[in-house]
């Protein structure tokens, strides 16, 4: 696994628990941390605090890994279990659309962290992708571009997810 450098316990505890979690306890198939460790070297590069470093690391986990949010609290910090269970999508909402609403709201509200994380997310997505995404996908990532923007500014992030988006203007 490809190391972040840190100086930082927090950031430290989440590089740990995040190859432990991928290793040994999957939820879902054939997932890697290797996104989530993209999206960590992100947000580090762009000077965000670690606890929003160690949030980024660990964005994924609860929906890939068995690991909870309640484990997350006690393993790194309430702060960043925090930040991790706003990034989580609520399974038990069937529709792609409602399910995407319900999340954006929920990091929106959640504060400028959770909302710098999903940035992150979404450009390291789109970063490593080979093909266009889907129509529903790219309006998602507009929508939270868009909420992220009204709701805590421009910055240097959402900047470089409007530029990647802008690679498919007609979607």
């Amino acid at each position: 696994m490809r190391r972040l450098h840190s100086e930082s316990p927090v950031v430290d505890e989440a590089l740990a628990l995040l190859e432990s979690a991928y290793k040994a306890r999957l939820r879902r198939e054939h997932r890697t941390p290797e996104h989530s460790l993209l999206v960590g070297m992100l947000l580090a590069t762009h000077d965000q605090p670690p606890a929003v470093v160690a949030g980024g690391l660990l964005h994924d986990v609860v929906e890939d890994t068995a690991v909870t949010v309640a484990e997350l609290r006690v393993a790194v910090a309430p702060e960043v279990a925090d930040m991790v269970q706003a990034l989580t999508e609520n399974a038990s909402i069937v529709g792609y659309a409602q399910r995407k609403a319900a999340l954006r709201s929920q990091i929106l509200d959640a504060g400028p962290e959770p909302a710098t994380i999903s940035l992150a997310d979404k450009i390291a997505k789109l970063d490593h992708l080979g093909y266009r995404p889907k129509k529903r996908k790219l309006a998602h990532y507009r929508a939270t571009l868009d909420g992220v923007e009204r709701r805590y500014g421009t910055s240097e992030l959402s900047e470089m997810l409007r530029t990647q988006l802008a690679r498919w203007p007609d979607a």
